[in-house]
């Protein structure tokens, strides 16, 4: 419900001051402006009305200008109505999509059915300027890209302003390979992943990904602290026995190594929950099966796909699953989506 001044405003104002208008020509726009300026005076005081001042362009950024009883308006005051915080279902994914320009019919129509308002891609396998950006758009979403030609890539979509937004690591590591990146979205940071698979344990492969998952540790821990954090996407490791099919086999092999699943205790350590496992215990839930061994039709996967959550979004945290349909579609990934829906406060 409005507040008592806003329901007072004339109907033909209350969409430029929603989305904002210089004061200026908000009062041209009224035929009866003297009217007008009492009912912003009031909600300027009750701190429901933004004025953002420029000082005729000297400031840019503008900055807020605060009531007080002797303040005025200006004719290039910018005048804004914030909307109302709600609270509300944040539906957040995370997909590694093996190729966005092969997958994009199955994604486009996931996204219809399933309506995430965030999703973390991996292996877009693009470079920036040939990323389908126009249809994610058409269905709201807000693109932000880093990606590379044949090979990784990793993308965030997301239905509320992306902010924040960063590519790669924040000391410069690995800059040619487009791995990760990251945007705070309400409130909320989301770091969207794709950690190298390591091929096998004697090869270099192997020693990067090792490489790599200790300066993620690194990146984790400078900025985790008490704001609410995500890190998802396709981390390349099955985390316990339960995760994949053949534990026996896998011992000591690459994404069940002793060293991959030490760095998933250091996660731990930083805080970070695995939310899947947060709401199922049980074994033989996959998120990746092989091409090659027809995993998916034998039930033969790893779950190696996952969103961490720190204290404070684990808190908000009601649910998280995968979605196995999309894998026994045409043309599929051989990955699944992952999802999770926290209890948000969105403005």
């Amino acid at each position: 419900m409005p507040d008592l001044e806003e329901s007072q405003l004339p109907l033909e104002s209350l969409p430029a001051l929603q989305s904002g208008v210089l004061f200026s020509e908000l009062l041209d726009s009224q035929s009866d402006p003297q009217q007008l300026i009492p009912l912003l005076f009031s909600l300027w005081k009750s701190e429901r009305l933004e004025v953002l001042r420029s000082w005729e362009g000297l400031l840019e950024p503008p900055i807020l200008s605060e009531y007080s009883e002797s303040g005025c308006l200006l004719p290039d005051d910018l005048l804004r109505i914030p909307a109302s915080p709600v609270q509300t279902t944040l539906r957040i994914a995370t997909w590694n999509v093996n190729s966005i320009r092969s997958r994009l019919p199955n994604l486009l129509q996931w996204l219809e059915a399933h309506q995430p308002d965030v999703i973390g891609l991996q292996e877009t396998k693009t470079e920036d300027p040939f990323f389908p950006r126009e249809e994610f758009e058409k269905l709201g979403y807000t693109p932000a890209i880093h990606g590379q030609k044949t090979y990784n890539g990793v993308a965030l979509l997301s239905r509320f302003p992306l902010t924040e937004v960063r590519k790669g690591f924040q000391n410069g590591y690995d800059p040619e390979n487009a791995r990760l990146i990251s945007a705070e979205v309400q409130g909320l940071r989301i770091i969207n992943t794709y950690v190298p698979q390591g091929q096998t344990v004697e090869s270099d492969k192997f020693r990067y990904k090792l490489e790599f998952l200790e300066q993620f540790r690194k990146e984790l821990k400078m900025i985790s602290g008490h704001q609410p954090l995500l890190v998802m996407g396709d981390f390349n490791i099955a985390p316990e026995a339960k995760d994949l099919v053949a534990p026996e086999i896998m011992a000591g092999k690459v994404s069940f190594h002793p060293h991959e699943h030490a760095w998933l205790h250091q996660m731990q350590q930083l805080g970070f929950t695995d939310l899947f496992r947060k709401y199922e215990s049980g074994a033989g839930h996959y998120s990746w099966w092989d091409y090659r061994t027809c995993g998916f039709e034998r039930g033969e996967g790893m779950r190696i796909d996952y969103i961490l959550a720190n204290s404070a979004a684990q808190q908000a945290c009601k649910s998280c699953w995968i979605d196995m349909e999309p894998r026994a579609a045409l043309k599929p990934s051989d990955h699944a989506p992952v999802i999770c829906e926290l209890e948000w406060t969105c403005s």
